[in-house]
C-alpha cells in the first residue's frame, strides 16, 4: 500500500477507534496538533502529507503545512514502517535516513495513538 493510502486509512481508523486518546493528547489548552510527513532526504522533500488533530476529529491532508508541531522526513517505505512499528525510529534516525524536526516529544503520543488503531 502506498504511503498516501496508508495515511488516509490511518486517519479514518483514528477517527473511529481513538478519539478519546486524541482528545486527551490535545487537552484543553490547544485547539489541535499537526503532524507532517515529508517524502525526501537531507537535501529536501518532493511531497508532503499531514494530519490535523482536533477535538472534532483527525483529518488527512496532502501538501506542506506551514508550521506543524512535528515533521518526519524520509522515504515512503521508512515513514510507513516507523508508524507501523516495523522499523525502529532510533535505527533510521541514527543512520540519517530519518529526520525529525519540531517538537520531538509529540512523536510519542502520536505513535501510541497510531499503534492503538493498527493492532
Amino acid at each position: 500500500m502506498a504511503l498516501k493510502e496508508f495515511l488516509e486509512k490511518l486517519a479514518k481508523n483514528m477517527n473511529t477507534k481513538a478519539m478519546d486518546a486524541v482528545k486527551q493528547w490535545i487537552g484543553d489548552r490547544y485547539y489541535g496538533k499537526i503532524i507532517q510527513f515529508q517524502v525526501g532526504d537531507l537535501k529536501g522533500f518532493s511531497k508532503a502529507y499531514h494530519f490535523v488533530f482536533t477535538n472534532k476529529g483527525v483529518k488527512f491532508k496532502e501538501g506542506d503545512y506551514p508550521s506543524p508541531e512535528l515533521i518526519f522526513r524520509s522515504d515512503e517505505e521508512t515513514l510507513q514502517g516507523i508508524i507501523e512499528g516495523k522499523i525502529k525510529v532510533s535505527s533510521v534516525r541514527d543512520a540519517w535516513k530519518l529526520l525529525i524536526m519540531g517538537n520531538a516529544h509529540e512523536q510519542f503520543p502520536f505513535m501510541q495513538i497510531a499503534a492503538s488503531v493498527l493492532l
